[in-house]
């Protein structure tokens, strides 16, 4: 994981990556957990995300504290992780392991939309927050033995654009499904809280079946890197992962990174529908829809710059240029919009930047080449400090919403309620971050300047692309239309005249 020692290898470059093409069964596996891949983006862009969610937390009863409560148990439920890498590495069995758990985690989804039709009143909202847990507690056990297994598949040099294309066909999927789900709670929300109640639990059940069936489709990839060790004590899983120096430096900017990103997720929605006012269809599109369109066009630009210039220097461009995306939402009011909305624009296309660049560091960890053993125990620890910082994230958000729930301020002239506080303590917490990628050390690390300066280069060209494209080719079309307007299909009406 460190760099070798002595002068430092050049910058890498576009030739310095193997072009062997991939062999056959690993070209198929990778398909088959790309198509998994689309069922299981239909259960989380109707379950994870979007409006669903807190819709039916509300209807369910939930105050603002208890949506923090909940985000912070469901942080807690990683802590599982630790034991099932333990069993993995030690037994084995992983893909039985993460299969089993997965279904279970995905069909607790079916018990959850059953809520307000079998429990009475009183004992919605505490099944809810019970089932969700357990449902996230399944997760967590599959998710070591997932990403390992994912590392063991995938050749690190095409990591990058295979998990971007992968999370682009995630992101049509994504697209479909918030439209769908978007339009059906307009549709529903005329006719009364107990309509939308139903409506978002048979959602939810259709969900539950898609992610099962996520599950189900890696049935056909094989696993054939792992190789227990029978002889592993529980002491040394947990020590190898801190041995590592580059392993610490990583897990201190994800801890902090996602401190400040948990509690977010939960009260961005809480702000546009209470503070702001808007529909389910306005949310959606501002919160939804328009981050999946920007990541359509800027995952497959930052997978190619992950492959080429490694993790670290993406992870520095892409972190500065998100580190403003919470705190612009306090400039989104029921006045105006446009303004706060423009500069968290630049946060969603860098997004996918930071997305990509941390998995695939993760991976490169967690996986079993080089006759590297016990890889699930860094995916492990990295999710149970992450936990942890999600667990005291949940509890500060819901600490803060409870303590300042009627404050009122002002930002650079700009109302400002307890929501927008927590978002500008998000901003200086995700600066904070990037601190700890100062001592990341990578395999072939070049000058991190000179990456930076064609990161920031390449983006720019890109976005010029996306911009002016479109342009020239309307223009290009009113050029053959006009001509075609002007000769073909003039030319019977001037014979009529000959």
């Amino acid at each position: 994981m460190s760099a070798a020692a002595g002068k430092s290898p050049p910058s890498p470059s576009p030739t310095a990556r193997s072009p062997q093409r991939l062999h056959y069964r690993v070209r198929s596996s990778m398909w088959y957990v790309t198509t998994a891949w689309v069922f299981g983006a239909a259960w989380m862009y109707t379950t994870g995300v979007g409006a669903a969610p807190t819709r039916y937390g509300r209807l369910l009863g939930m105050s603002d504290f208890q949506f923090g409560l909940l985000a912070a148990l469901l942080s807690a439920s990683a802590a599982l992780q630790l034991p099932a890498s333990y069993f993995v590495e030690r037994y084995g069995f992983r893909k039985s392991v993460l299969l089993v758990a997965g279904i279970i985690h995905r069909a607790l989804w079916l018990a959850i939309a059953l809520v307000p039709w079998l429990l009475p009143r009183a004992w919605w909202w505490p099944g809810l927050v019970l089932l969700m847990t357990a449902s996230a507690s399944f997760s967590n056990i599959a998710t070591p033995g997932v990403l390992s297994w994912f590392a063991d598949l995938v050749p690190e040099r095409v990591r990058g654009r295979y998990f971007s294309r992968r999370a682009q066909i995630g992101q049509f999927v994504g697209l479909a499904i918030t439209l769908i789900v978007g339009e059906v709670l307009d549709l529903a929300t005329p006719l009364g809280d107990d309509v939308v109640r139903r409506t978002i639990s048979l959602l939810f059940a259709a969900a539950a079946l898609s992610g099962i069936a996520d599950f189900a489709t890696l049935t056909r990839v094989p696993d054939t890197k792992h190789r227990p060790d029978s002889t592993l004590s529980l002491r040394a899983l947990l020590l190898k992962p801190w041995r590592d120096r580059n392993f610490r430096w990583f897990v201190g900017f994800s801890a902090t990174l996602n401190f400040s990103l948990i509690y977010v997720g939960q009260y961005i929605w809480l702000y546009v529908f209470d503070v702001v006012g808007m529909t389910n269809r306005q949310a959606n599109f501002l919160l939804m829809i328009v981050p999946i369109l920007i990541g359509l066009v800027s995952y497959p630009v930052w997978g190619k710059i992950v492959d080429r210039w490694g993790c670290k220097a993406t992870l520095i461009v892409a972190g500065v240029l998100i580190s403003h995306g919470a705190a612009a939402w306090v400039f989104v009011t029921r006045e105006t919009w446009w303004v706060g909305y423009s500069a968290a624009i630049v946060a969603m296309a860098a997004w996918p930047g930071v997305d990509l660049a941390s998995f695939s560091l993760l991976l490169r960890m967690g996986g079993s080449d080089d006759g590297r053993r016990q890889g699930s125990a860094y995916i492990a620890a990295n999710s149970l400090v992450v936990a942890a910082a999600g667990l005291l994230s949940g509890l500060f958000g819901g600490s803060m919403a409870k303590l300042f729930a009627g404050w009122q301020g002002s930002l650079l002239g700009w109302p400002m309620t307890y929501h927008g506080l927590l978002f500008v303590i998000s901003g200086g917490l995700r600066l904070l971050s990037l601190a700890w990628l100062l001592g990341l050390k990578e395999p072939q690390e070049g000058s991190t300047l000179t990456a930076v300066r064609y990161i920031v280069g390449t983006l720019y060209s890109n976005m010029q692309h996306a911009i002016y494209m479109p342009v020239r080719r309307l223009i290009r079309f009113g050029r053959w239309a006009y001509t075609l307007s002007r000769w073909r299909l003039l030319r019977p009406v001037l014979r009529l005249f000959r």
